[in-house]
């Protein structure tokens, strides 16, 4: 099926359909149509399963963001940014950087990276359980601002990012030379930035500032209800999370949430009725969940959900993305919209530096080869990082494990360390890969360790193998 190349009419009709409902209809159809022969009926060389998550994926992210419009939540200077500094450079490729990305891809033969996360800071006002930063009030270790500045001066210029995700500690406590995070917003203007963020610190000014830059959207972390997020980041803080809601919904400012799935809060998220609230009366336009990883502060295994509620989640978020057109991203559940795993700069994917400059896989896989600094001090750039032996490895599994494009492995258990252990083990255990922090090197040494996440893994693929095949199947013939 032969669809027309829209991509340049693609951001006015997205203006239109934020301004105008009358001609909604037509104009919606034409977007719909245009994005199924984009993704679904498209010839490229990858499984109907993926390109129907895809779709699934960018047809969702445009509905939520137009009902937040309708609602007057998201202002119209907002929305013309959002189509000139993401949709434009980072959706549609429609920049100068995408010569930069086919020229990396010609040298190196590989996708590059499509974005990278960076902490530029460990300090954080609270101390969550679990933490997989291991954040507190009194752990001030940052990036000073030149080495942050000429990290994303990297990325822009040398790989052709121009989008860029910044967690922590708490980004809005990071400091350097007189500089906060809004200043690197506002200094790479044609980006776009996505912040989490506890929300504590959004007042009336930070988002009076985030409404004159345009080009950054919070993720503030919730475990839940109130007493699901008080119960784990302390006592009154849902309270200051609903001041920062209000505080950005009166300017205009898509927001998200980020979401922590544990053993604790489980229940509530395997229940409709939270993922309504959030989209509908607290006003979100993106959900982000995170299955809590044994690693960081005080690692637990009794906090990790089980193979069977995170089969029952996928499920769930299969129907709120399909039915409910919510833009709910799993981080291993989601899968299917990209594809499999995307650490290690993979798949088009990112990688991470944290506050030390080290330079890991994922956020959630503590391990690394190379730090920023000492590859600048050398003469190198964040694409010699991304030919490190782990790096290096962890793309040749994902590569050997998705195996023919047309029809992958299982998708529902993507992830390398979590969800495939002991290859990720073996990898460790015979390049030199140095731990983040003492609370990893506990874990790779321990044997305990080692056979609870083969326990884990081996149960998962048990539960989600016949799943995905019932995918696979459901989607072969697909015309939806």
């Amino acid at each position: 099926m032969k669809i027309k190349n829209l991509n340049n009419e693609i951001p006015k009709i997205i203006d239109s359909l934020s301004k105008n409902k009358i001609s909604r209809n037509i104009l919606e159809s034409k977007l719909k149509k245009y994005i199924k022969g984009k993704t679904i009926y498209d010839e490229y060389e990858m499984s109907k399963v993926v390109k129907q998550y895809e779709f699934y994926a960018l047809w969702s992210m445009y509905k939520s963001f137009i009902r937040n419009v309708d609602k007057g939540n998201i202002s119209s200077y907002i929305a013309k940014r959002i189509i000139d500094s993401f949709l434009n450079p980072v959706l549609l490729k429609n920049a100068t950087s995408d010569e930069t990305r086919r020229k990396f891809q010609e040298k190196y033969d590989m996708v590059p990276p499509s974005f990278i996360t960076v902490s530029p800071t460990k300090k954080c006002n609270l101390k969550c359980t679990g933490c997989y930063a291991a954040s507190s009030p009194t752990t001030d270790i940052s990036l000073n601002w030149n080495l942050l500045n000429k990290v994303i001066e990297d990325a822009y210029t040398n790989i052709g990012m121009r989008f860029f995700v910044i967690s922590g500690g708490e980004p809005l406590l990071y400091k350097s030379e007189n500089k906060g995070i809004l200043d690197l917003v506002e200094k790479w203007n044609d980006c776009y930035f996505l912040m989490y963020t506890n929300g504590t610190l959004i007042n009336e000014d930070v988002a009076s500032r985030m409404l004159s830059l345009g080009n950054i959207t919070p993720a503030i972390s919730v475990e839940g209800y109130e007493k699901q997020t008080d119960a784990r980041r302390g006592k009154g803080i849902y309270q200051k999370i609903l001041k920062a809601r209000d505080n950005l919904v009166s300017k205009g400012i898509p927001f998200g949430i980020s979401v922590t799935a544990t053993s604790e809060n489980i229940d509530v998220l395997l229940d409709e009725s939270l993922y309504d609230y959030y989209f509908n009366e607290f006003g979100i336009t993106y959900m982000w969940v995170f299955q809590y990883m044994p690693i960081g502060r005080d690692f637990s295994e009794s906090l990790m959900i089980t193979p069977e509620q995170r089969l029952k989640l996928h499920k769930m978020q299969d129907r709120l993305l399909i039915k409910k057109e919510y833009f709910i991203a799993d981080f291993w559940n989601s899968a299917p919209m990209t594809n499999g795993c995307i650490s290690c700069g993979g798949n088009g994917g990112y990688i991470y530096i944290n506050w030390d400059g080290n330079i890991m896989p994922c956020v959630f896989i503590p391990y690394y080869h190379d730090n920023i600094n000492t590859l600048y001090d050398s003469g190198k750039s964040l694409t010699d990082a991304l030919f490190a032996p782990l790096f290096v490895k962890g793309r040749e599994w994902q590569k050997k494990y998705i195996g023919d494009k047309l029809d992958p492995e299982n998708l529902l258990a993507p992830c390398f360390y979590r969800d495939h252990y002991k290859n990720f083990y073996e990898i460790i255990a015979n390049n030199q890969i140095k731990p983040e922090n003492e609370d990893t090197q506990k874990a790779i040494t321990s044997e305990d360790y080692y056979k609870m996440m083969i326990k884990f893994d081996e149960e998962l693929e048990t539960l989600t193998s016949p799943v995905w095949k019932e995918l696979k199947e459901k989607y072969k013939n697909s015309k939806k």
